[in-house]
């Protein structure tokens, strides 16, 4: 595509797929910009400046007035195709939102390590007991509780390194999600 401009940059490889979708059904030749690198490490869109939607330099203000027009008319046809919306809001998925800060912040991967630790601590626990007798007093001898605690406050560490930029992060898009319903309300 010669002449090709950027008539925006999306955050995500979905968003960028439906302008390139609109635009395309506008009778605007759309493509993309950055799609390979969305879709194999997704987690560097954002360093790469998002995904572009690119247009012939010659149709920038078609598309444009495309994209304006679509997004001025997306509460009608959303009321028009799903009439009952606004009577069932939505209520927030936290289970999402709780694996996603487990797996970011390492705290997923706890479990990983610490079974297999006390399985292993366990069967030594079984051999002994076949040989000496089963007293409670040989647990403590087969599980390093030194280990455990520098296994521990090391996970604690990389936890809060990822949770606090990551709490901060969703306190602030909620206030912004928060005050965006706020004035649609009051509009």
């Amino acid at each position: 595509m010669s002449g090709a401009v950027i008539i925006r940059r999306c955050a995500s490889a979905e968003e960028a797929a439906i302008v390139c979708a609109l635009l395309n059904d506008a009778g605007i030749p759309a493509s993309l910009e950055n799609w390979h690198h969305a879709m194999i490490d997704w987690g560097a869109l954002q360093a790469l400046g998002g995904v572009g939607v690119l247009v012939p330099a010659g149709q920038f203000d078609d598309a444009r007035r495309a994209i304006i027009e679509y997004a001025e008319s997306a509460e009608d046809r959303l009321s028009a195709e799903f009439p009952k919306l606004e009577d069932y809001p939505l209520k927030p998925k936290r289970l999402r939102y709780y694996i996603l800060l487990a797996y970011y912040t390492g705290l997923a991967y706890l479990p990983l390590i610490v079974i297999p630790a006390l399985i292993a601590g366990g069967l030594r626990v079984s051999a002994d007991a076949k040989i000496y007798g089963f007293d409670w007093s040989l647990i403590p001898l087969h599980f390093n509780w030194i280990d455990w605690l520098a296994l521990a406050l090391a996970q604690i560490f990389a936890a809060a390194y990822f949770l606090v930029p990551l709490s901060v992060f969703v306190f602030l898009a909620r206030r912004f999600l928060n005050q965006r319903a706020r004035q649609k309300q009051s509009a």
